[in-house]
């Protein structure tokens, strides 16, 4: 089976009251999934600019459990991730498009280590001839290249 490597938009979607149920059956059904430290600081980011309250509590709880259950499978960002990002965002702006530094940070990790790139922003990727699945239109394969 192929491995996954989860964006933002995917781990933010479980800290909502009511997740997408595909988001839910698609991260039930992976046996294990890899997170990258752009995914850690996007995140923290987020958590950081909530009110204090309720629900920045919530998610705090749910980034803690996060980290500890994916602390082994989390991947920093280092010298083939940094280069590959950089083609790929070299690549998007020669097709006339612009890949934000994150986004080709996620595509250079998910290229780097051959994983596919589940994320509901699929249009971001187009060009880059990378594999993405979206689990917000399906909780199931197949994945697409794009």
């Amino acid at each position: 089976m192929t491995q996954v490597l989860l964006d933002t938009n995917i781990i933010s979607e479980l800290g909502k009251p009511q997740p997408h149920p595909n988001v839910v059956d698609f991260l039930s059904g992976l046996p294990i999934a890899w997170l990258s430290t752009i995914t850690l600081h996007e995140l923290v980011y987020g958590l950081v600019l909530l009110p204090e309250g309720k629900r920045r509590n919530h998610i705090e709880s749910i980034l803690s459990e996060l980290v500890a259950r994916y602390d082994d499978y989390i991947i920093t960002i280092g010298q083939q991730e940094a280069r590959q990002a950089a083609l790929l965002r070299a690549v998007a702006k020669e097709q006339g498009r612009t890949l934000h530094l994150a986004d080709s940070l996620m595509a250079g990790t998910a290229k780097t280590h051959n994983l596919t790139l589940a994320t509901r922003n699929t249009k971001d990727f187009e060009g880059l001839r990378m594999d993405v699945f979206n689990p917000f239109l399906s909780s199931s394969w197949p994945l697409s290249r794009i």
